[in-house]
C-alpha cells in the first residue's frame, strides 16, 4: 500500500524551509508532499489561513474562528487533498500553523486515511470540533513537541492540545524541550523513529 508523508510549514514559511527536515524524517519508499501554503502572507512566505504577526502582540492571542477563517481553512483543505495521491495512508505533520492545519485535516474527507500526526510547536484552534473528530476516528499515533521557551505559543497553552487527545483516548508521544519556537536538531532522530515506526507498521 502506498504511504505518504505530508509536511506543512509554519506561518510565513515556504516548502523550501521545511523540505530538508521533511526529507530527513521521510522513510525510504514513502511518498513525500511538502507544499507551499495556500495563501501569500502579507509580510513574507505563505500561510494556511491569513494571520497577522500583530496578533501575537496581544496578551490573549487565541484565534478567533470567523466565517472568513473557515472559508480559508476549507480552501486549504481542498488544496492539500489535491496534492495527495487518491489512496493510501497519510502521515500528516507540520510546524506551528502547519501543525494546526494538520489537526484540521482530521475533520476532512481524508481523515480515515491519516495514520499518524506530527504536531510541532502548535496549539488547538477549535477544541470542540477536534474533540468531536477524535471520538469518531480510530486513534492513530501522535507526536507532540513544544518548547518551554516558546514566546509565540506559550507552553501552557500548547500542552492543552495534548490533554484534548489524551482525554479522548489517543496516545501521544510527548517531547518537551527548553528552547523556543523551533524544532531542535537534537530531537530530529526521535521524530525519524516515530515516522519510521508508523510507516513500517503499515507496510503491506
Amino acid at each position: 500500500m502506498q504511504q505518504t508523508l505530508l509536511m506543512l510549514h509554519g506561518l510565513t514559511g515556504t516548502s523550501k524551509m521545511i523540505e530538508q527536515f521533511a526529507k530527513k524524517i521521510n522513510p525510504d519508499g514513502c511518498n513525500l508532499v511538502v507544499p507551499n501554503g495556500t495563501f501569500k502572507h502579507e509580510e513574507r512566505g505563505f500561510c494556511w489561513w491569513n494571520y497577522s504577526f500583530g496578533h501575537h502582540k496581544n496578551k490573549n492571542n487565541k484565534i478567533k474562528v470567523t466565517d472568513k477563517l473557515l472559508r480559508e481553512v476549507q480552501k486549504s483543505i481542498s488544496y492539500l487533498i489535491e496534492k495527495l495521491p487518491n489512496d493510501g495512508d497519510v502521515i500528516v505533520g507540520g510546524f506551528s500553523q502547519g501543525a494546526a492545519m494538520a489537526q484540521i485535516m482530521l475533520l476532512s474527507e481524508i481523515s480515515s486515511r491519516i495514520s499518524g500526526l506530527i504536531l510541532l510547536g502548535t496549539r488547538s484552534i477549535e477544541e470542540n470540533k477536534l474533540r468531536e473528530a477524535l471520538t469518531k476516528l480510530k486513534p492513530v499515533p501522535v507526536l507532540w513537541m513544544h518548547g518551554t521557551g516558546d514566546n509565540l505559543i506559550k507552553f501552557e497553552e500548547a500542552i492543552e492540545l495534548v490533554k484534548i487527545f489524551e482525554e479522548e483516548g489517543w496516545e501521544v508521544t510527548k517531547i518537551k524541550h527548553e528552547k523556543g519556537h523551533m524544532i531542535p536538531l537534537e530531537y530530529h532522530n526521535d521524530i525519524v523513529d516515530f515516522v519510521y515506526n508508523i510507516y513500517s507498521n503499515n507496510t503491506r
